[in-house]
């Protein structure tokens, strides 16, 4: 039986904020506080475990007490600066925060909300209060950041310039409240299989009923999604043009990925799945095999939301901060729902380190330094957007819309809308089709055994604009 997890694609973390590289850019004053933890353990500074859209504006406020502060310039090019030197480097977490990281200082903060009975507003020019690391003496604490050039408030959907997210296929016309028939999905499978793509479709029979808007929602629409105009620039992006002569045509991890393929079920938890699914095979590499636990992220991460989705950077940061208590899947098994947090109760075994967005930065991946991540070091966590036909894939290499900027020769954007996230451990080519190898979090009735293969270096359904990857240590006892 097909899974019903294959129609609850609500995955990325689900804040009601959108703020994006340029309006970050700027000179900012870093405010924190005293150290409140050194070494691991939980520091949540008022956030909920797992955070939640409801509370996470509002966490920490009334606590937070600033004990020294640092004024920092953040760069067009993620570079930090301080008294015209530089100091480090920062980043985008997608559209919702960013994480600098800067003399012995890393910091991640979530961009200021407010919500009310007329919708959700963006100040790109504050944070939420978030977190702090020194990473000298490994103390913890909360930090939180104010721009010092004047900005505006953005209402949910406003147009913040060069972003771009893919073309859907959605019945708009079709009626909103239609309903979907089993004739309905046989005759749209049929069209997807008649126009001789490179893959097929199949009408999977937990479709049948459900309301179009229902589907938008189930292929990956969030709650809270911005659409955004495409600005026109001259300058030309030459993504077909990376020299891929020193890697091989074909290349797979797949021995090393082991027999199981995750159910989300009811759980938008594809964050966290591929995360873990990644550091296993990584650690299988190393020679020892290990299924790590996505539940404790689930249950105990205070970065993200649980089963209401999450990112994988965000995943990789709360496992570095645990210093080695992670769990293993027969240890803390999935459940498809949020639970108790469970307290550390073993010896330190894996030790997460270097987590990163590939390219060194949100945006700044590619198809050439993908392939040279996947084949130094291992499978990498990607990210996309489902269009609506890819919840009907049953095989073959998946292509649905090529995005604009690259039919147009723009200049890639500084934001792509993704919404789910899976492992990719490889890739292949076909017919002279290049294609990534990956895997989902849909059971392996889905797809082909719960895997696929998608184009590749066309940046398909934005595939390529937010990969990611961390490395895992085996602690040895001493």
């Amino acid at each position: 039986m097909l899974l019903l997890f294959i129609l609850v694609l609500s995955v990325h973390a689900d804040l009601p904020v959108h703020c994006v590289r340029h309006q970050i850019v700027g000179k900012w004053q870093l405010e924190f506080t005293e150290p409140q933890i050194k070494g691991s353990g939980p520091l949540t500074c008022g956030h909920d475990v797992p955070d939640n859209e409801r509370s996470s504006q509002f966490a920490g406020q009334n606590t937070f007490q600033k004990a020294f502060t640092h004024e920092v310039i953040l760069t067009a090019k993620n570079n930090v600066v301080q008294k015209k030197k530089l100091q480090g480097k920062w980043s985008m977490v997608y559209d919702e925060g960013f994480e600098v990281d800067f003399m012995h200082y890393k910091c991640f903060a979530f961009s200021k909300y407010k919500t009310n009975y007329s919708g959700a507003y963006s100040y790109c020019g504050e944070t939420l209060i978030g977190w702090y690391q020194n990473i000298k003496t490994n103390e913890r604490g909360c930090y939180r950041a104010f721009k010092q050039e004047k900005t505006h408030k953005v209402s949910e959907g406003a147009n913040n310039g060069h972003v771009v997210q893919p073309q859907f296929f959605q019945y708009q016309n079709s009626g909103i409240n239609k309903v979907w028939s089993r004739n309905d999905a046989l005759n749209f499978v049929e069209q997807i299989n008649r126009a001789n793509l490179q893959w097929k479709a199949k009408a999977y029979g937990e479709i049948i009923g459900l309301t179009t808007k229902q589907l938008n929602k189930y292929a990956g629409r969030r709650k809270h999604s911005s659409t955004i105009l495409l600005e026109k620039q001259k300058k030309k992006q030459q993504i077909l043009e990376y020299d891929l002569s020193h890697l091989p045509k074909e290349f797979s991890w797949e021995k090393y990925l082991g027999k199981k393929i995750y159910e989300q079920k009811g759980c938008g938890s594809c964050y966290t799945i591929s995360t873990m699914t990644m550091l296993s095979a990584r650690l299988k590499i190393k020679g020892l095999k290990a299924d790590l636990s996505p539940q404790q992220s689930i249950d105990c991460n205070y970065y993200n939301q649980g089963c209401d989705g999450g990112y994988p950077f965000l995943v990789e940061k709360y496992l570095t901060e645990l210093d080695g208590f992670i769990y293993e899947e027969k240890e803390y098994p999935y459940k498809g729902q949020v639970g108790k947090c469970k307290a550390s109760e073993k010896q330190k075994q894996f030790r997460v380190i270097n987590y990163r967005f590939i390219g060194g930065a949100y945006s700044k991946s590619n198809e050439q330094n993908i392939m040279e991540e996947i084949y130094k070091n291992g499978p990498v966590v990607m990210n996309f957007e489902p269009t609506f036909d890819f919840m009907f894939y049953v095989g073959g290499v998946f292509h649905s819309t090529t995005p604009d900027w690259i039919i147009n020769g723009l200049a890639k954007p500084e934001w792509e809308k993704v919404d789910h996230s899976v492992l990719c451990y490889g890739w292949g080519e076909e017919n002279g089709i290049k294609y990534w190898l990956l895997q989902n979090s849909w059971g392996k009735q889905w797809g082909e055994n719960g895997r696929f293969r998608m184009k590749r270096g066309q940046d398909e359904s934005s595939i390529e604009s937010m990969a990611e990857a961390a490395d895992i240590e085996i602690i040895h006892d001493s």
